[in-house]
């Protein structure tokens, strides 16, 4: 039962703490079979549990389930918060024994929390598993070893605890029995007289033990067994503490016997001491059948079914409430002495489970708000409202009504800001979630809508991690599915309001009216309120200005200026544009440019770096912002060079066209390949066009004729100007770069701006305008003129731009955006001269170098390729909308 018998174990440890096993017990043993007594001792221990079990058959062969039902029914609740303190105190004199055998063993360094929260963890094993040495004594050696304790020591605590109990039962048994020697007779059958003599004799044996022992020396020999004596302080210690603990744990029992029961509290000590005798003898886990078996023999026969639940009580009270406390705090402690195991496996599990956890949550408040508004639309239990009516005023359970419907439309709005991780979404969530908890309870005390909120608010509550993107709780744009289920959500709650309330005579006074049974009334304003949370929901999502990037600053705008003086690529002048938002590197010397355009972050070619480091970080961080505003990451027009990066990355790819990039050291007019650029050349000579490279110095002062041109070439286009992609017309970018002028007759009618990368070694044109009436082969001109003079400059190459759509492979198994893109090429030059536009590159035989869309996700081309177009229509009124 309560003790601890079996803590006798030998250990090669006993030996060095002086716990010598010899003399005749040990002779004995070495005489008698080890089978023979495991068998003697097994068919003891089962003929004791045969009349234990026919005992309390006997005993309460009347009692039935419901009459212990009823008594457990009946008992106050009070009786059992005073047993609980009661079973407290006990627990406090356990923990006391540890610490009085501690410094009895000599070890006095260790912390009381850290000595209490053993012990405790070792007795309530102990009581609840049985076998001293293997539960209680386990745990003790698995603890104390990790602070140094020998076996020898630990040993010597688990005995003098037992010591210790064995005292206090003793002399409160004692003292009890001299008081009230009719128990023993009741129980044990014997007469008053004997009773009286045994409780005398226990006194007298313990009262002669403590003055033999004042006079001995510090260790005694029992049969060959040597133990360390106590000392006079640590004796009056030990039977203090045993005594405070018996009669704790027997004032919890006896709180919970019923009020009739003729015994008073010494009588009962009698039956309590008696019981644990009885259930430690037994063997049994928690002595469980003697103990209550002997309680049942020695109380009052008329009230069994009482007396059983009280028992009943008195094992949840004292044995299961305080395990499962207890098994908390040893697995709490193992975990903690391997946390950096647990830690890691932990991360590994939450890597695992972290990218479903925002779907989850998504589904659960989803849940709780369908739930809310079915609530809402169904009538309120009667009985539950009569309750609620005396604990709140009308008005409180009207408002909480209409508040619950409107928190359950808003649920299932904010919840698809959760699917894409938003962190104000969450936040948001929370708050909803815990008042519909609230407004719930306060409705109509619907306590299973509560828990459902109570539920996925503790889910958010635990996944707070996983939602870290910004954004606006409800800028999220829901998919196609998910609008389905909110109408059918939305649908249903209506469905069953008019269904719950299909006899009520509807008219405009049902909004007004005000009662406690007035289920449709409040159905008809929480529907109504619902309504216009969707309905403001779909008003904000149709003129919802689209998302742009933020602008650069000045400082920041400095600094890219300098990275882009700093690389190879002239492609990366597009930067100074002014029209995109940067990702720049840890180091500062690359950055991303990109924009962004409703769930596409798009990136504006390969990152802007020298080294190619600096560039695959760049793509692993761009990735990281995408995720964190809850975007879908591309890079718009990227080369070969990095595409194994990308790939690992976890980008796919679409081919969009080629590059025509001329190797200026194959350039010439010399021979046969070179006759059609010297006809070019000489055509314009004679139509006295001239050419001229204009210093970005002197631009300014030539704005004017270059704006009047560029006015001009837009009067005849189509749409309006681009930008992102290409250069638009804005003073301090054109002011920026040499100008390529073509003239008629001294007067400017074409021109573009120059690229050059660092070194000068790639040169390229952005902005090319002309006049609508320039003569026949002034393009051609201009393109002559810029390479001869590159190559005059010691330029290695030319890159003539992308020519859109070409390139794609002709074969009935290509991908299909290519098979696409390929029937666009040959048939789409009502919308785009595609093939001309190849066929004037292809006359200065450059090298053909393939441009993709890195992109992610399935089926995400056309998507992407519509937020691209968005964002290069865009042109100048980006700058506008950024202002």
């Amino acid at each position: 039962m309560r003790g601890t018998a079996d803590t006798t174990v030998e250990t090669p440890a006993a030996a060095r703490s002086g716990l010598v096993r010899s003399g005749w017990i040990g002779a004995l043993r070495r005489r008698i079979p080890p089978s023979a007594v495991r068998y003697l001792g097994l068919a003891v221990l089962a003929l004791l549990l045969i009349s234990i079990a026919a005992e309390l058959h006997r005993v309460l062969r009347d009692v039935t389930l419901a009459d212990i039902g009823a008594a457990l029914a009946n008992t106050r609740g009070w009786v059992i918060l005073a047993a609980f303190a009661a079973s407290a105190l006990s627990y406090c004199a356990l923990v006391g024994y540890e610490h009085v055998a501690l410094r009895q063993v000599g070890v006095t360094h260790l912390r009381p929390r850290f000595v209490a929260v053993t012990a405790f963890i070792s007795y309530s094993f102990t009581f609840v598993l049985g076998f001293g040495v293997l539960t209680g004594g386990a745990v003790r050696l698995r603890r104390y070893r990790t602070v140094g304790l020998a076996p020898s020591q630990i040993l010597a605590v688990t005995l003098l605890g037992a010591v210790s109990f064995w005292i206090g039962l003793a002399l409160v048994a004692a003292v009890c029995v001299m008081i009230e020697p009719s128990v023993v007779s009741a129980v044990a059958g014997l007469p008053r007289g004997a009773g009286i003599a045994a409780g005398a004799g226990a006194l007298v044996a313990v009262a002669g033990w403590s003055v033999w022992h004042r006079g001995r020396s510090a260790t005694l020999n029992v049969s060959g067994w040597t133990v360390r004596l106590p000392d006079s302080r640590t004796s009056a210690a030990i039977v203090l503490l045993g005594m405070a603990d018996i009669l704790a744990a027997a004032l919890a029992l006896w709180l919970l016997l019923p009020a009739d029961i003729d015994i008073g509290y010494p009588g009962f000590l009698v039956v309590f001491a008696l019981a644990t005798v009885a259930g430690v003898v037994s063997h049994v886990p928690g002595g469980l059948g003697a103990f209550e078996a002997v309680i049942l023999l020695g109380l009052p026969l008329t009230a069994h079914a009482e007396i059983a639940a009280s028992l009943i009580l008195f094992r949840l009270v004292y044995y299961l409430v305080p395990f499962a406390f207890a098994l908390v705090l040893f697995v709490a402690g193992e975990v903690g002495a391997s946390r950096a195991r647990v830690a890691a496996i932990g991360s590994r599990a939450a890597q695992t489970v972290m990218p479903f956890v925002p779907r989850i949550a998504g589904l659960a408040v989803f849940g709780g708000g369908v739930v809310l508004l079915l609530s809402g639309a169904a009538p309120a239990e009667g009985t539950r409202l009569a309750i609620l009516a005396d604990l709140l005023p009308l008005p409180f359970v009207e408002t909480s009504h209409f508040l619950a419907s409107v928190v359950g439309a808003a649920l299932l709005v904010v919840s698809v800001g959760l699917l894409g991780r938003r962190r104000a979404s969450w936040q948001i969530a929370v708050a909803l979630v815990g008042a519909g908890a609230v407004f719930s309870l306060f409705k109509g005390l619907d306590v299973e809508e509560a828990a459902v909120c109570t539920t996925a608010l503790a889910l958010l509550l635990a996944s707070r991690r996983a939602f870290y993107r910004g954004g606006g709780a409800w800028g999220a744009t829901p998919s196609w599915p998910w609008i389905c289920a909110m109408a059918v959500a939305i649908g249903l709650s209506v469905w069953l309001g008019f269904l719950a309330y299909r006899s009520v005579d509807y008219s405009r006074e049902l909004w007004w009216r005000f009662a406690l049974d007035g289920d449709a009334s409040r159905f008809l304003r929480g529907t109504l309120g619902a309504a216009i949370v969707l309905a403001g929901y779909a008003l904000y999502r149709v003129v919802r200005a689209p998302s742009a990037a933020a602008p650069p600053g000045k400082d920041e705008f400095e600094k890219i200026a300098a990275i882009v003086g700093q690389v190879e690529d002239p492609g990366a002048q597009l930067a100074l544009l002014g029209d995109k938002s940067f990702l720049i590197s840890g180091v500062g010397t690359g950055f991303v440019m990109y924009g962004v355009e409703g769930k596409t972050v798009l990136a504006m070619g390969d990152p802007v770096a020298d080294d190619p480091k600096v560039a695959v970080d760049l793509i692993w961080r761009f990735r990281e912002l995408a995720d964190r505003c809850g975007g879908d990451p591309a890079f718009y027009e990227v080369g070969p060079q990095l595409l194994p990066h990308y790939i690992d990355a976890g980008f796919s790819f679409a081919k969009l066209g080629e590059v025509a990039i001329v190797d200026l050291a194959k350039f010439s007019f010399q021979g046969s390949a070179g006759a059609k650029l010297r006809q070019a050349k000489s055509r314009a000579e004679r139509a006295g066009l001239g050419f001229r490279i204009v210093p970005a110095a002197e631009v300014p002062s030539m704005l004017p004729q270059l704006r009047a041109i560029s006015d001009a070439w837009l009067a005849q286009q189509k749409g309006r100007e681009k930008g992102f992609s290409l250069g638009f017309w804005s003073d301090p970018y054109i002011e920026r770069f040499d100008q390529a002028v073509i003239e008629h007759d001294g007067r400017p009618i074409a021109f573009a701006n120059i690229w050059r990368g660092a070194g000068g070694r790639q040169v390229s044109i952005d902005l090319m305008r002309h006049v609508p009436d320039m003569p026949n082969g002034t393009m051609d001109a201009m393109f002559i003129s810029l390479m001869e003079a590159a190559k005059a400059e010691g330029a290695a190459t030319f890159n003539l731009g992308l020519a859109p759509m070409s390139g794609m492979p002709d074969h009935s198994l290509a991908p299909a955006w290519s098979r696409f893109a390929r029937l666009i090429y040959e048939h789409g030059n009502q919308f785009y001269n595609f093939r001309g536009l190849r066929a004037f590159k292809a006359k200065f035989r450059p090298d053909w170098q393939p441009r993709y869309l890195a992109y992610t996700g399935p089926l995400a081309v056309p998507r992407v390729l519509m937020d691209a177009t968005r964002l290069i229509s865009r042109g100048p009124g980006a700058l506008q909308r950024q202002d």
